[in-house]
């Protein structure tokens, strides 16, 4: 399954600064439908009257999608995802491709998650985010797990069950100017 979310906000709301950040509306909604039974949570914020939620069955798409791009790294961890080790990991990752945050206001953020069937994924999610800070901007570099998040105007969250992982986790990256 897949679920999709248009967070409608009003003209006075700015998009990409303020909080608001779209894994905090789709992370309730996985908790509450259940996040094992979806393979793909894709959530957008634009200025609306209304917001939109669409759960239908997830279907692979074939070359010409952003994703079918090539991603900005790939890492598989073994540590546990709730340690300060594996966001350093994912960090670092991020700062050895990119020494600037992505340009503009506005980004498009994919993320892809090898895992094991066992675990729940979408705790990865606000952790896997906190800490791509050198592709979203840090405002405090002492804080390198609080990036501008809210920068991010489209979400896609993907994942892959391979249980030969046991509880690695294989993160993968993508992200552009939306």
């Amino acid at each position: 399954m897949a679920l999709v979310l248009d967070v409608g906000l009003s003209r006075e709301v700015a998009l990409t600064s303020g909080g608001r950040d779209l894994d905090n509306y789709l992370f309730p909604l996985a908790r509450r439908f259940g996040a094992g039974r979806f393979d793909a949570f894709f959530a957008r914020k634009r200025h609306a009257t209304h917001s939109t939620i669409a759960i239908g069955p997830a279907v692979v798409h074939g070359p010409g999608n952003a994703e079918q791009a090539e991603p900005l790294f790939s890492v598989r961890t073994s540590m546990s995802a709730t340690s300060p080790a594996w966001k350093q990991t994912l960090h670092q990752a991020c700062r050895a491709v990119r020494s600037e945050p992505i340009p503009g206001d506005a980004l498009h953020l994919v993320l892809c998650f090898e895992v094991s069937g066992r675990r729940n994924w979408s705790t990865l999610w606000k952790p896997a985010i906190d800490a791509l800070g050198p592709l979203l901007g840090m405002p405090d570099p002492s804080h390198p797990f609080r990036p501008l998040d809210d920068r991010v105007v489209d979400l896609a969250l993907h994942r892959v069950v391979d249980d030969a992982l046991g509880h690695d986790i294989v993160v993968t990256v993508w992200c552009s100017p939306a």
